[in-house]
């Protein structure tokens, strides 16, 4: 069943089409289908009110339209994922975490699909119902290769198939009682968990700690501009992994950001920010007098912009980025001779994250390359004595709670990525991971882009 359309174009009548339907995405989840007007659909898109009526004829027809394209979207991504892969459970570990990666960057348009489907009637109704199948039916082939290599048990497979996409689906469905508790991957994770193992706790020998971890444990780190969402999330995360973590924070980020960190860190430095740069070599000197030698420094950069439209914010921002800097740069003498004395430390700066570049775009390019640089002449100086120095460039990067710049501009930002997604923070933390670990031990100097592909 087509869409009926007056242009014969039809390179035309896709790109107009794939206007149309990221236009009603948006106007449909903000203001509701019934209340949406062809008219405001037709500006959002940027076509007249007549012109729509080339492409489709009715707003229905543009609910089928969606659809459609998030039908064709998942099919893409799962042929994508089994592609070249030969091990069916390789294959279904792959297919889930593609339609992950598919709802983190449609959750819009497959919550509106959930919430309106009452919508279609008839033939509309029917096509959906078969791509659905056409979708599930994946699922099941796959399911079926892993039964008859005797890599899962005998089941249901279609009921099987249906439990696993319902399960993925309550990532958006769900999302209210999910987001803020769990980042993406650990649901996935779950799910992969349940499907191969399931919840019963089998008697075994005591597990051991991966071997990344025991060569962190008891190391000390200091998480520097630590008030950050990003320095937040590195906080929790090297304690996790059995680091000792001192966080460092501006005095005004305490009682906000900061919150988890002071919860889960005792030991903490409040640090003024009237006068930069924030913090100090005989800071430093104390810190490590009290808590004992700093193993790993980790510098946020960044200041975190949360919000677009404070009054007064890009001059304070543009102040705080240059501010970061400088206190980075007036450290480095002091962990020149400490680290190089004890032959071992690992050092990253991590630039500022994409958001910030809102709020001052030539300081944000600054403090960019200030990060890039001072990151590659310490590991020139350093890389004798065993110390490595590596800088992270966030990009575009999820917060577990939507905040207001990215509530406003993400659907803009997504269209310039390349790989479609906003990133997670555990892609940020899953780097320091690796540059503070005996993998990354040959690696010096580098800028590591998380960018999803942005140059």
């Amino acid at each position: 069943m087509e869409i009926p359309t007056t242009v014969k174009n039809t390179d035309l009548v896709e790109k107009r089409r794939r206007q149309i339907i990221l236009a009603a995405i948006k106007l449909f989840s903000r203001n509701g289908f019934h209340k949406t007007t062809l008219k405001q659909l037709a500006e959002e898109a940027g076509l007249s009110h007549g012109n729509i009526y080339d492409y489709v004829g009715s707003k229905e027809d543009i609910f089928f339209l969606i659809h459609d394209f998030l039908a064709g979207s998942a099919m893409e991504i799962l042929n994508r994922s089994m592609k070249y892969i030969q091990d069916p459970v390789d294959k279904l570990r792959r297919m889930v975490r593609g339609e992950f990666n598919l709802m983190d960057q449609w959750a819009d348009a497959l919550l509106l699909i959930y919430q309106e489907t009452h919508i279609l009637q008839g033939e509309f109704l029917g096509k959906l119902l078969q791509k659905e199948r056409a979708h599930l039916e994946k699922f099941e082939i796959v399911l079926n290769e892993c039964i008859a290599q005797g890599r899962l048990r005998e089941c249901n497979v279609r009921v099987t198939a249906n439990m696993i996409k319902s399960m993925i689906d309550s990532w958006t469905i769900k999302r209210w009682d999910l987001r803020g508790h769990a980042s993406q991957r650990e649901v996935e994770q779950v799910i992969l968990d349940l499907v191969f193992h399931g919840l019963l706790e089998e008697k075994a020998a005591p597990k051991t700690a991966q071997p990344e971890s025991s060569s962190l444990r008891d190391k000390t780190a200091l998480v520097v501009n630590a008030g950050t969402i990003l320095g937040n999330g590195i906080c929790g995360v090297l304690k996790a992994h059995g680091l000792r973590v001192i966080a460092c924070m501006d005095a005004k980020d305490e009682p906000g950001n900061s919150k988890p960190i002071m919860d889960a860190c005792p030991e903490n430095i409040i640090v003024s920010s009237r006068k930069p740069p924030h913090l100090t070599c005989n800071t430093l000197e104390t810190i490590e007098k009290t808590y004992g030698p700093i193993d790993i420094y980790i510098h946020d950069l960044g200041i975190g912009t949360t919000d677009l439209n404070t009054p007064g914010l890009k001059t304070a921002a543009g102040d705080k980025l240059m501010g970061n800097l400088d206190c980075a740069q007036a450290l480095t003498g002091y962990f020149q001779a400490e680290m190089s004395s004890r032959a071992s430390g690992r050092i990253i700066y991590l630039a500022p994250w994409a958001w910030d570049r809102f709020t001052d775009p030539i300081r944000y390019e600054t403090v960019k390359a200030g990060a890039i640089a001072l990151s590659q002449a310490m590991a020139r100086e350093m890389a004798p004595s065993s110390v490595n120095a590596n800088c992270i460039i966030p990009g575009f990067i999820r917060s577990i709670r939507p905040k207001p710049i990215e509530k406003a501009l993400k659907t803009d930002v997504v269209r310039h990525i390349p790989s479609g997604r906003l990133g997670e923070i555990q892609d940020i933390t899953d780097a320091v991971l690796y540059l503070i670990g005996d993998a990354s031990r040959y690696l010096t100097g580098q800028a590591l882009s998380l960018t999803g592909g942005i140059c």
